[in-house]
């Protein structure tokens, strides 16, 4: 393919739209969309993505759970399609798409992609692919605030699949678990397969970069910003233009009642080591002393944490 390809991927509530915003405008030759191939309310958008898809993979096949990338992740994430297949299929919704685009460089966000990240490189070999994560605990929060129905009944009712499970990708510590946790202990798992997915990813490939929220969007983190876009630009081949205020005012901020980790009770905070803890402190979470003392109030000693 002559396209040069970049992949963001995330759990959501990272600024990964925001962050496809602002490529377009500091390298030259870039075009970027969030999730291109998902119908949005603003219906001249979602006529667009229609005629650029078909009506197939943007209607029927989605009502049947055939197509889309959140099918095929959830199929390879569960054994049910090998890596081949599965970059097989990813390569036959996307091939034409990229071909119809003018830019030499897309940029292609998807809160899907965290599940895709080994088949996209072997669909893709030269692409690259930018994951973006946050604090568990205030990703948590933030996704509360956000969709408060989220991980509810009538959450699960919107993907003929359904959501991801522990016992479909054989976590077998919280597979037995899963029916009890409720809201708050589904969101924690979340982040626990979504940054596990992309440390281990990022690990197997130098085309696959994981990056903290904070530090993109953080002030005084101008180094990070101008890492990724470097990164993005594919070492210089694209000229980047002034980074001043790149992350100036970040969009789609979570509304409703906000709640803070310090307010957790000692179950939340049991749960939330017990899943992510490791991997918490593996990008630097959770050594505060407020965090510490919440550890010690749940039971939980800081040399065990």
């Amino acid at each position: 393919m002559s396209k040069d390809l970049v992949f963001i991927a995330s759990g959501g509530r990272t600024g990964t739209t925001f962050m496809g915003e602002r490529l377009i405008e500091v390298i030259d030759g870039c075009y970027s969309q969030h999730e291109p191939d998902v119908l949005v309310k603003n219906w001249e958008k979602s006529s667009g993505r229609i005629k650029d898809f078909g009506v197939w993979h943007m209607l029927f096949g989605r009502l049947l759970g055939i197509t889309g990338l959140r099918v095929i992740g959830h199929k390879f994430m569960a054994g049910q399609l090998d890596l081949a297949a599965a970059a097989k299929r990813i390569k036959a919704q996307r091939e034409h798409w990229y071909a119809t685009i003018e830019e030499p460089l897309i940029v292609e966000s998807s809160g899907r992609n965290w599940m895709l990240a080994p088949v996209l490189q072997e669909a893709f070999p030269d692409s690259r692919l930018v994951g973006i994560i946050r604090d568990p605990r205030d990703w948590v929060e933030s996704w509360r605030r956000h969709q408060p129905r989220r991980h509810t009944k009538f959450f699960e009712g919107w993907f003929p699949q359904g959501p991801l499970t522990p016992a479909q990708v054989k976590d077998t510590d919280w597979a037995d678990k899963w029916d009890d946790m409720g809201q708050f202990g589904r969101l924690v798992w979340d982040w626990r397969i979504i940054t596990r997915e992309l440390s281990r990813a990022g690990a197997k490939s130098e085309n696959i970069r994981v990056y903290r929220f904070e530090d993109l969007f953080s002030s005084g983190q101008n180094g990070k910003i101008a890492e990724l876009v470097d990164f993005v630009a594919f070492d210089g081949k694209y000229k980047v233009g002034s980074l001043d205020g790149f992350t100036g005012s970040v969009r789609n901020a979570s509304s409703g009642k906000r709640v803070k980790w310090q307010d957790w009770t000692p179950e939340q905070v049991r749960l939330m080591d017990g899943m992510c803890g490791e991997l918490m402190r593996q990008y630097g979470y959770g050594s505060e002393p407020e965090w510490i003392a919440k550890l010690d109030e749940a039971g939980i000693t800081a040399e065990a944490a």
